[in-house]
């Protein structure tokens, strides 16, 4: 959450979250197509499903806070787009990597720069740190750092 308004936001909801022992996944306050965008991205924490009753009660929570907000986090007209980061959830925090190697489940990572010929891998995140991560692929072990990443999402296999 880089810019002032994501922080703001984050801040102003994270009582609310926590409250409702929700996991705030996510949070982007853009411009797409010259409309602003209040991103949520909402899950369970312990890898349980979030379902849509949480997803709209939260959603009618977080409008009515902001709305009636004072002064008014957001003064300029935007959308409130919240949901479920889904299951192929972007990777984007080492937490997020932490998360993802809880559940055992596989990732694709795309680098900035190819690494031993290629620029996309997948596989299973064996070990991390603060600084990178070990990914356990089909031609054995890579090492990441969290800067070569340009994304990351999880690799589910229906």
């Amino acid at each position: 959450m880089a810019n002032k308004v994501e922080q703001r936001i984050a801040e102003l909801i994270t009582p609310i979250v926590e409250r409702r022992n929700e996991l705030l996944w996510d949070l982007t306050y853009t411009k797409e197509g010259g409309q602003k965008i209040l991103r949520i991205l909402l899950d369970k924490p312990n890898h349980e499903f979030i379902t849509m009753a949480d997803l709209t009660a939260f959603t009618q929570e977080v409008n009515e806070f902001l709305d009636t907000s004072d002064p008014d986090p957001i003064p300029e007209a935007y959308l409130l787009d919240i949901s479920s980061p889904g299951a192929d959830r972007p990777l984007k925090r080492p937490w997020h990597f932490q998360w993802a190697q809880e559940s055992n489940e596989n990732i694709l990572v795309s680098l900035f720069v190819a690494k031993n010929g290629q620029k996309k891998w997948q596989g299973k995140i064996k070990s991390l740190d603060d600084t990178g991560l070990v990914l356990l692929t089909e031609n054995g072990e890579l090492m990441l750092n969290f800067d070569e990443i340009a994304k990351a999402v999880l690799d589910i296999q229906f």
